[in-house]
């Protein structure tokens, strides 16, 4: 008769790397002209860093600014929104444009920005329009500018 012995080790797995919370830097006001008829449309960004695993896929550490307005939605159209985030690494010289459209029956929009670590001065430019039977109808322009420390 033969004796059999399974021996278990302990060991630990770990599939999914440790997360660390972002830091959220400040929150800017960046309100938008309405493609409708009615008051401006109140946008405040989110400016976050030391982002380990930003949306974008890309490596970090990475900036992350993401958008939202918490209006009533728009009864009928949903909104098209173009958003290009120029910025410049004070540190580095290092420069980057990132271009994001997105649609939503609200403004809302993430943008994720990798200028390497350092100062960051960006400027956040909206298109804003709706969508009738083609995008950006009635569109209207707006910009705003912050910093945060990649």
């Amino acid at each position: 008769m033969a004796a059999c012995a399974l021996t278990a080790g302990s060991g630990v797995a770990q599939a999914i790397p440790e997360y660390t919370e972002p830091n959220l830097v400040t929150t800017l006001r960046c309100d938008s002209p309405n493609p409708l008829p009615g008051p401006p449309i109140p946008v405040r960004v989110d400016v976050y860093n030391g982002i380990p695993f930003p949306a974008d896929g890309l490596a970090g550490p990475a900036i992350s600014l993401i958008a939202s307005n918490r209006a009533q939605p728009s009864p009928l159209l949903d909104y098209t929104v173009e958003t290009r985030v120029d910025w410049r690494n004070l540190a580095s010289g290092r420069t980057g444009s990132v271009t994001v459209p997105s649609r939503a029956r609200v403004v809302t929009w993430q943008v994720d920005l990798h200028p390497g670590r350092g100062p960051v001065v960006f400027r956040i430019h909206q298109k804003v329009g709706l969508m009738a039977f083609v995008p950006m109808v009635n569109a209207r322009n707006s910009t705003c500018a912050g910093r945060a420390s990649a």
